[in-house]
């Protein structure tokens, strides 16, 4: 075994809860963070963050949240299962602060948009998207699968729009440049991060020597 400090489940049952929910929440790494935009039928909003964001496929564009179990009312998935739309709106540093402060259990009849102070932006999509975001996502509902291991729900969300208030941070290729955007990642609960680009590769081949990609334009 390597040097430092090694862990086993005997150690994870005896550890207090919300050391044990700091660590294993941040124990995977970095991910993206999101405000997810919903609203119920009667056009109340409700506006929630998001750290379990994943892409699934590209061709159709596919991605999955994850909820947790409704163990409590979940106003987010109760409205996003209902009416089948939401918006996914990408946290960056100028807001980072009103996004976390979205988390707190506001009554169902109170907007998060309001109790923050972000504003609803309404277009052709059915849900509002955030308006002081740089990237935000239409999405519709397509599946809904309950995880038994522990009954958080896993759904599965087409991508209908995509907005980019900054065109210059897509590339070439077609890679979304997060820097860009200003665009955020979180570790665990509470951790906010500004990433920084580091390198990008090529197409990796056997028996061929691997090149790096450039970041700009040529």
């Amino acid at each position: 075994m390597k040097e430092g400090k090694h862990f086993n489940s005997s150690d994870f049952k005896a550890w207090p809860s919300r050391y044990r929910a700091n660590f294993f929440n941040s124990l995977s790494g970095f991910k993206s963070i999101n405000l997810l935009a919903t609203a119920n039928a009667k056009g109340q909003l409700n506006l929630a963050p998001f750290f379990s964001v994943q892409h699934i496929g590209a061709n159709p564009p596919l991605l999955s949240l994850i909820f947790r179990p409704e163990t409590v009312e979940r106003h987010s998935l109760s409205n996003f299962r209902s009416q089948g739309k939401a918006s996914l709106n990408a946290v960056h540093s100028d807001i980072a602060s009103r996004a976390h402060q979205t988390a707190a259990k506001y009554p169902e009849g109170v907007s998060e948009f309001e109790a923050v102070g972000l504003h609803p932006e309404k277009g052709d999509f059915e849900i509002p998207f955030v308006a002081e975001a740089h990237l935000s996502m239409g999405i519709e509902w397509v599946s809904e699968y309950k995880i038994q291991a522990n009954n958080t729900l896993f759904v599965v969300a087409s991508i209908c729009e995509v907005h980019i208030r900054k065109p210059e941070a897509i590339l070439e290729d077609g890679l979304i440049e997060h820097s860009l955007l200003e665009s955020l990642a979180v570790n665990g609960l509470d951790t906010y991060y500004q990433p920084k680009p580091y390198k990008r590769f090529a197409y990796a081949e056997v028996d061929k020597a691997l090149k790096e990609k450039a970041w700009t334009k040529d």
